[in-house]
């Protein structure tokens, strides 16, 4: 379902949200009351039960004018961690206007194990507009263990004009591989490029006998 089906259902729904006063207590109706904190609750509620359709409500709440509220819903979907709830969090990421909000959605990806889109996370970090969000997969990437990305994340290390990025890309590669460069974020740019050079020359040799062992990308355990 997209986001625009979406919608629909936010407006089929939303004649419920009118009648939840303030201590509603079923979440089917709190994910559609005007009080955030409503919402917040219904949404915990939901995940915690976690069936495919509480997926679609919780994905209702993405939409919430209230980023706090949005963000939170993006939560609740990483919570439920089954494929429908990916692919949830994959419709807010392509169609998310607001950094914050989808900058959740890369963090969250980053918690699905093996039912994480890693093309989708290799795409945002070199694609995405806010850094914010570019961070956000880097450090994603690092928390799936893709050691087959290792080159990558040292190409957005010496490419990316933003210093947070760089840092994370930086620290994906460290974790990686399980050595430490003397990258410093505060330091030059011209210190930090000597550091991102030292990291090629060391990760991409230390990458190259860990891809082997990477079976993620088929499916391993």
């Amino acid at each position: 379902m997209s986001r625009c089906g979406t919608w629909v259902l936010a407006l089929t729904a939303a004649a419920a949200g009118l009648f939840c006063a303030l201590g509603c207590s079923d979440p089917d109706q709190g994910i559609t009351s005007p009080d955030s904190r409503e919402v917040v609750r219904a949404v915990g509620e939901l995940a915690a039960r976690g069936s495919d359709d509480d997926v679609v409500q919780i994905e209702l709440a993405t939409i919430s004018s209230d980023v706090q509220v949005a963000a939170e819903a993006v939560r609740g979907l990483g919570a439920i961690r089954r494929p429908e709830s990916v692919e949830a969090l994959m419709r807010v990421l392509a169609e998310e206007k607001r950094p914050e909000v989808r900058e959740e959605v890369a963090y969250q990806l980053g918690l699905q194990h093996r039912s994480a889109p890693i093309e989708i996370l290799e795409q945002v970090i070199q694609r995405d507009s806010s850094p914010r969000v570019r961070a956000a997969a880097a450090s994603s990437l690092a928390r799936l263990r893709v050691w087959e990305d290792i080159p990558l994340l040292v190409d957005v290390a010496e490419k990316e004009t933003d210093v947070m990025v760089q840092s994370r890309a930086v620290s994906a590669v460290e974790n990686l591989i399980g050595l430490k460069v003397g990258y410093d974020s505060r330091a030059s740019a011209q210190e930090r490029r000597s550091a991102v050079k030292r990291l090629r020359g060391i990760a991409l040799t230390a990458g190259a006998a860990l891809a082997p062992q990477d079976a993620h990308r088929e499916g391993g355990a």
